[in-house]
């Protein structure tokens, strides 16, 4: 029941385009082939959260949360279209699979990987949703979005062991987050992946807010024989590439 009328909210959304840019009660129900009460109560529902704005005529039109959302696909979709060269010359540079992911709630979403000639299996994959508070792409976000954001994560239930290596003390990733702040890049070490070594940095916009993270990951052994500080220096390097288009 809750899914037909989610479905049948939707349904209203899409009944807006370029040509169709204002509805009264009436004209959507006749659209939808739903009794007006119905409608009231979806619109009701989308009013109350910013989807739609009723004007004094009693019609109805899109309202300013959809411009919110349609800012953060937007910026989503241009910051891969900026950073796929920059991340195929580190992936050249570093011959590591390189990550690009964004944090949405309490969660990040991978949005672009280029992998290396030798290719590893990690949870970061284009489209895949990871947790935030292990791994060095992830962490890369975490360490500075704020406090409130870590307390959420172990207040909602969301923190758990994936490895051995998993931090799941409040107090241990906070210390590990500062540190993270300090030297202005994450490190891990089979925290998600076993057997996965990666390093991650923030990606800032032109406010100083963090809207993604770099990161570079391989298997263990290879990663442990390379020079950190060199590895490093590349990623933030192509980090502040990516930054100059933000």
């Amino acid at each position: 029941m809750k899914q037909m009328s989610a479905e049948k909210t939707l349904d209203i959304l899409d009944l807006f385009d370029f040509d169709t840019r204002a509805l009264n009660v009436p004209q959507i129900a006749e659209k939808l082939g739903q009794p007006q009460s119905s409608v009231y109560r979806h619109l009701r529902l989308l009013k109350e959260k910013g989807y739609v704005m009723e004007s004094a005529n009693g019609y109805y039109s899109l309202g300013y949360r959809l411009l919110k959302l349609a800012k953060i696909v937007r910026l989503d979709i241009n910051i891969t279209a900026i950073a796929q060269p920059v991340m195929r010359q580190l992936t050249k540079d570093t011959e590591e699979t390189t990550i690009l992911l964004v944090h949405s709630n309490l969660q990040a979403v991978c949005l672009e990987t280029v992998s290396s000639h030798q290719p590893i299996k990690v949870s970061s994959e284009q489209g895949q949703i990871v947790p935030l508070y292990g791994g060095a792409s992830s962490k890369a976000l975490l360490a500075f979005l704020g406090e409130e954001v870590v307390d959420g994560l172990f207040a909602g239930g969301y923190v758990r062991k994936h490895t051995e290596f998993t931090i799941t003390d409040k107090a241990a990733l906070k210390e590990d987050l500062v540190t993270i702040r300090d030297k202005g890049y994450a490190f891990s070490d089979g925290e998600i992946d076993e057997g996965v070594v990666s390093y991650g940095v923030p990606i800032l916009d032109s406010n100083q807010q963090v809207i993604a993270s770099l990161s570079i990951a391989g298997p263990r052994e290879r990663m442990l024989e390379k020079d950190e500080g060199e590895l490093v220096a590349h990623l933030k390097s192509a980090a502040q590439a990516i930054q100059r288009y933000l």
